[in-house]
This record gives structure tokens, sequence and C-alpha cells, in this order.
């Protein structure tokens, strides 16, 4: 039987520190075939096969933001996507434009996941 991934994430990838540890935490987790990465841009242009498929897979769905805007939380929304679990970076103690990146928080916030999807 084939390794499924445990669940999907969709992730920020703005362009301010917040959203490189958001995008870069979903990249690993989905490398390391624990999670399935979902493209947000395919989402954000109404991608409907795309959407139509998150919404009908039985899977749980990690959005990770980078910022308190929330905007893949928000762009899911759009499409009729609730059922996820939203995480904000900014939660682990980085602040938007100041924390430098560190593999240390990224694996923070990688663990933090797993023990919740």
């Amino acid at each position: 039987m084939e390794n499924l991934p445990k669940f999907q994430i969709i992730s920020c990838s703005g362009a301010s520190n917040t959203g490189k540890y958001a995008d870069e935490v979903a990249r690993r987790l989905s490398q390391s075939g624990e999670a399935s990465m979902i493209c947000l841009a395919k989402i954000a242009i109404g991608d409907q096969p795309l959407i139509k498929k998150i919404k009908t897979q039985n899977t749980k769905i990690i959005v990770l933001d980078g910022c308190p805007f929330n905007c893949a939380e928000k762009i899911l929304a759009k499409e009729g996507i609730s059922n996820v679990i939203h995480i904000n970076t900014t939660d682990f103690d980085i602040i938007k434009g100041k924390t430098l990146f560190s593999v240390e928080k990224v694996n923070e916030i990688i663990e933090h996941i797993k023990g919740i999807a």
C-alpha cells in the first residue's frame, strides 16, 4: 500500500521573513512525505479542478499564514474552504520584518504541526 501524506498544507509564501518561514515549513513537510503541499496561487486564481479536489478529499488541511493578515486563510474562505486548522508563524515569537530566519524555528513549527495533524 502506498504511504499517503497525513495531511495537506497550504502556506503563505509572502515577501516577508514570516512568509519565508511558512513556505519553508510547508516545503519541508512535503519533502518528508508528512504532508501534501497545495499551491495557494492556483486557489487564488480560481483553479476549479484543484478547489474541487481539496473540498472532496477526506484529509486534514493545515493553513500556515505568515502574519495576521491571514491571506492564505482568506483566499481559501473565498472559495468556500473553511474546514481547516489555521496556524500563523507569528504565534511562534517570530516578528514580521525583524526575526532572522533560523532552522530551529522552522523545526519548532514543524513539530507543532505534526503534533496537531
